[in-house]
């Protein structure tokens, strides 16, 4: 029952990463929007920069934090034999 759990936690991590990327999304939008203006509001520049900024960081890093999580369990959690074929791919990535 532990297993399912901690798939939906790493299922539920991946969707609220793909919200964070619809959110840069966004702010990109509003940012070149902003900037097809003749007249630019320099503080909402700034404000918008910045969470891209904050929200592209966030993403790097739960992103590779999840990789490290599939690269632990696919070296250290099977038998070579017996590794699904994503983790073969992954490993031959590397």
């Amino acid at each position: 029952m532990a297993t399912y759990s901690l798939a939906n936690e790493r299922l539920r991590a991946l969707e609220d990463i793909e919200r964070e990327i619809g959110a840069i999304l966004q702010n990109a939008g509003t940012v070149i929007l902003e900037l097809s203006k003749e007249k630019t509001n320099e503080r909402l520049l700034d404000r918008q920069a910045a969470a891209f900024t904050a929200s592209v960081q966030h993403v790097e890093a739960e992103l590779s934090a999840q990789i490290r999580y599939l690269t632990q369990v696919c070296v250290f959690g099977t038998s070579y034999a017996t590794r699904p074929a994503h983790c073969l791919s992954l490993s031959l990535q590397e």
